[in-house]
């Protein structure tokens, strides 16, 4: 059937050719489509001509007047630094720097600061995952990105998703706050260790952008999320203006902004709405999809007519969680492995070459397929009793394949792969595929009618695109039609942090998206049913894949 859509033209900022943005986002992709650098927040050093009786306008006017040269107005300022400007200014004698930021059309006087200082204005560009948080810390001045940080998210311990977490919040008693301090803290040592390491105080970070799906802000925010799990799935709220950082206990500059980047629905937040953004998709004709793979796996489809989203909630294992020797992709992590037989390991590639203590979500990928080739699993991912000497019977009584014996290992332990962490990738996939082929089909067309799939997520640029497509986790297209875009939510907050421009395309694009609600398709458990096989039911949508394997059976 066809889906209807909001008909709302998604184009109207200018854009180079079709190509998507590299997720390594600077200040250079501004340029490319024709955005100028226009941070959020900005420094901007003031000499002050002093009071007269021919020059006699009030202080606010004065500074007023000296910013409107640079800065875009019309100005606002709170109270509290309007009470302390007239003391500040003759102390400083009348040499100060002006901290503004962008609130909708009006420019806030963040502070007055004594002096020049406006060498240092740094940003936090931070994408809130559910499994993880990552931040990078950016340069205001001109764009760069100074370095980055990265923990598993610490609302885990209240449940590895969304749901979980909703229903621990919603309970009577501390649960609201717990999550909402667990996260806060999350990024909290993340800052300080960012600081720390380029030896920068609080004070110097004006400014935090935060891209995350709905759950995630609201829980960051301290907002009532239980309606969100409750059909027809709505939040408290998806368009957020910005926020003092300090509000929600954020160490940051006392007076820095949070700008949370806008949702589209309960279920596709402000991380898909910044993917939208930073790989241009919704400029030109040409039908691209954008599947971020992460916990809720979500989707999008579009080019400049259209924009229809959706999520699938395919779990933390693509993401190193909840997996026996899962871990994020740091140093040790196995991102690549190949097995002669059943019996021996041909090579595998480990992150900083350092000894494997675990495995990360392309490690996963790569290993499975590997089992499947060598015959260690079958089509529905059972482990074969008896298939070799690596696969054995576990503590928990169940069957796994060590793929890394303990006197190998980095940390003296088996790098091992359960039935139970099988079944949890095999799940995650499914929900996947099944997810974007229902919406697909809701539209009436198919994955041949795609011009490009970006693939989004953590470890989308080291995704083996054989095994991805080996296994059934993407498409059997023409390998010229998938790109890996990497982390498309940091890059989008990235980009919003330094243009004002793209910060309003977003909400544009948000505002503009057509929701698909999954859940009530009714094709929807089919589907993902049908996707629980390696690589899928109806072997037609993967000959090659099939070929091969119908080869090694032979051989």
């Amino acid at each position: 059937m066809w889906l209807r859509f909001r008909q709302t033209r998604l184009a109207d900022a200018p854009v180079s050719a079709e190509g998507e943005v590299p997720y390594l986002a600077d200040v250079s992709q501004l340029s490319r489509r024709g955005l100028t650098f226009a941070p959020l927040v900005r420094k901007t050093y003031v000499e002050l001509p002093q009071p007269s009786l021919a020059n006699n306008v009030s202080d606010l006017q004065r500074l007023e007047q000296a910013l409107g040269r640079t800065v875009p107005g019309p100005f606002q300022m709170g109270l509290a630094v309007t009470r302390r400007l007239p003391h500040l200014l003759r102390k400083a004698d009348w040499k100060v720097t002006a901290v503004t930021g962008c609130r909708g059309p009006l420019t806030e006087i963040i502070d007055v600061e004594t002096g020049d200082t406006s060498r240092r204005n740094m940003c936090i560009a931070a994408d809130i995952g559910t499994t993880t948080v990552v931040c990078h810390l950016v340069d205001l001045r001109d764009g760069q990105t100074l370095g980055q940080a990265a923990k598993y998210n610490s609302q885990a311990a209240f449940g590895a998703d969304v749901i979980h977490r909703i229903i621990h919040a919603s309970r009577s008693g501390e649960g609201e706050a717990a999550l909402r301090h667990a996260v806060v803290g999350d990024l909290n040592e993340l800052i300080h260790q960012l600081l720390t390491k380029y030896r920068l105080g609080a004070q110097d970070i004006t400014l935090l952008t935060a891209a995350g799906n709905t759950t995630m802000i609201h829980l960051l925010l301290g907002l009532p999320a239980e309606n969100i799990r409750k059909e027809p799935y709505i939040g408290a709220t998806y368009m957020l203006p910005p926020f003092r950082a300090a509000e929600i206990g954020l160490q940051i500059n006392t007076r820095g902004l949070l700008y949370c980047l806008p949702c589209v629905a309960g279920f596709v937040g402000g991380d898909i709405a910044a993917g939208i953004a930073a790989t241009g998709m919704t400029h030109g004709k040409s039908i691209r999809m954008l599947i971020d793979i992460g916990t809720n796996g979500e989707i999008a489809v579009g080019n400049e007519e259209f924009l229809v989203c959706a999520s699938a909630s395919a779990g933390p294992a693509f993401e190193g969680a909840e997996c026996r020797s899962g871990m994020r992709a740091t140093r040790g992590a196995i991102d690549h492995i190949r097995l002669l037989d059943a019996d021996r390991v041909l090579s595998y590639s480990t992150i900083g070459s350092a000894g494997p203590v675990g495995l990360c979500g392309t490690g996963y990928v790569d290993l499975i397929a590997e089992m499947l080739r060598v015959g260690l699993i079958d089509k529905t991912g059972r482990l074969r009793e008896g298939a070799g000497p690596r696969v054995r019977l576990g503590e928990d009584g169940m069957l796994e394949y060590v793929a890394v014996p303990a006197a190998q290992a980095g940390d003296g332990r088996d790098v091992a792969i359960s039935q139970g962490d099988i079944n949890n990738i095999l799940r995650a996939k499914g929900a996947i595929y099944a997810a974007a082929t229902v919406l697909l089909n809701a539209l009436n067309l198919k994955f041949s009618d795609l011009s490009k799939i970006l693939v989004a997520g953590a470890f989308g640029n080291f995704l083996n695109l054989e095994n991805a497509i080996f296994i059934g986790l993407l498409p059997e297209v023409p390998s010229d039609r998938l790109s890996f875009v990497g982390n498309t939510s940091l890059a989008g907050a990235k980009l919003a942090a330094l243009s004002r421009r793209f910060h309003d395309d977003i909400f544009r694009i948000a505002a503009g998206a057509t929701y698909f609600e999954l859940s009530t398709a009714p094709t929807f458990m089919e589907q993902f049913t049908s996707a629980c096989f390696f690589p899928h039911t109806n072997v037609e949508l993967f000959p090659s894949v099939m070929a091969e394997l119908s080869c090694g059976r032979e051989t």
